[in-house]
């Protein structure tokens, strides 16, 4: 942290003995799930500043906080801060929407990779909360001495095989979302991949994508080895409860994943364990599972900007994101956090290693819009991955044509 940030912090951080917090009321918009809410208004409560945090719902972020944001209104609709998914940054930086990092930040703080995310067209946006990707989460207990199958596995054959192996006594082997994040992965290990906006190239026109939709769908149908679709909203939950009780073997998930199965276990009184591998890899050997992550940024809007960005230093301060590290599996975004965190994190960041960026481009949190739904369509049976992409298709060119005028 550089000295003037140090200073500033210890604004934001003043002794007990104050007479309590002081200083304007900083609007704090976040996406965090119930566990994260908690560690967040636990660090809030620790802090001499007077924070109103509101959860936005994900899937309503990106577009509640563009359309606040556009309007420049100082009054209830502008965050002073804002937590924002690693893919919103390039659609809210290119709209210029979003306030740089002071060069007195201290951003070499950060790690490369999680600097990476805050990054757009040569500017630093965003000042990493976390990085996090899709990797297998399993009890090690279980897994993989009940597949009797090779561990990790090195390509989705292995993994199927390991899956169905697992999947009996009431146990299913795998879990599926029904979710375009996660079908990304598997699309990709499958050899497809999904519009790259720089060269237009669509990926969900070749045979490659038909094979991985029809065959990802099929995982969680009659005599697969995934439960069946669950309603939309409720599948985190529904997963995580299933894991703890036994019900399923493997869990492909990130981070964020840990808190939702500590607390389904907590609540069922499981015996908690968990290990981290790495999601198998494409047919050419390139990383196919996502990574991205969560970025603090402050908006142009912003009624208090100073004060903002003293309360996000506060909010990735070492010490909190080692803290959170352990309670939440929080993967640290600083080097020196990083070294201090909980075993299960560390590994997660061992495996996150065998991931990659979605594309980096104002276009990308827009083709889940269209992706999810077909999904969706196609996993609860009501459309064929053939009937289904070609919407997807058509979607995504109307996209580019806008993109690329």
């Amino acid at each position: 942290m550089s000295a003037r940030m140090a200073a500033l912090a210890l604004v934001v951080t003043a002794c007990a003995a104050d007479a309590g917090p002081s200083g304007p009321t900083l609007r704090l918009w976040h996406t965090f799930g119930p566990e994260e809410t908690r560690a967040l208004n636990d660090a809030l409560a620790t802090l001499r500043v007077r924070v109103e945090p509101t959860v936005v719902p994900f899937g309503l972020g990106r577009s509640r906080l563009a359309h606040a944001l556009a309007r420049e209104a100082r009054g209830a609709e502008c965050p002073d801060v804002a937590r924002v998914d690693a893919t919103w940054l390039p659609f809210l930086a290119a709209r210029e929407l979003l306030l740089p990092v002071p060069a007195t930040f201290g951003l070499d703080a950060f790690t490369a990779e999680a600097r990476e995310l805050g990054r757009w067209a040569g500017t630093e946006y965003g000042v990493p909360q976390a990085v996090d990707g899709l990797a297998l989460l399993y009890d090690p207990r279980r897994v993989p001495g009940d597949s009797g199958a090779a561990w990790p596995p090195a390509d989705l054959a292995g993994l199927t095989a390991a899956a169905r192996a697992l999947t009996r006594d009431g146990r299913h082997g795998l879990s599926l979302r029904s979710d375009g994040y996660w079908f990304v992965a598997w699309l990709r290990a499958s050899g497809g991949d999904i519009v790259d906006p720089v060269s237009s190239t669509l990926g969900v026109d070749r045979p490659e994508a038909e094979a991985a939709l029809a065959g990802y769908a099929a995982l969680a149908g009659a005599g697969g080895v995934a439960p069946p679709p669950t309603p939309a909203g409720d599948e985190a939950a529904l997963e995580a409860e299933r894991f703890a009780a036994g019900e399923l073997a493997i869990v492909v998930g990130g981070p964020w994943t840990v808190a939702a199965l500590s607390e389904a276990a907590r609540r069922q009184g499981a015996d908690l364990q968990l290990a981290v591998a790495p999601y198998p890899l494409a047919p050419d050997g390139r990383p196919a599972a996502p990574r991205g992550g969560q970025l603090y940024v402050v908006p142009h809007c912003a009624a208090h900007a100073d004060a903002a960005w003293r309360l996000i230093d506060a909010l990735t301060d070492a010490k909190l994101q080692a803290e959170w590290s352990r309670r939440l599996g929080l993967i640290p975004t600083r080097s020196a956090a990083l070294a201090q965190a909980s075993p299960l994190a560390r590994a997660f960041a061992q495996a996150l290693r065998a991931t990659r960026p979605l594309p980096r481009h104002p276009l990308t949190p827009l083709l889940f819009d269209d992706l999810t739904p077909a999904l969706q369509a196609v996993m609860a049976g009501d459309a064929t991955a053939a009937e289904a992409l070609p919407g997807v298709a058509r979607a995504w060119t109307r996209l580019l044509e806008r993109a690329h005028p």
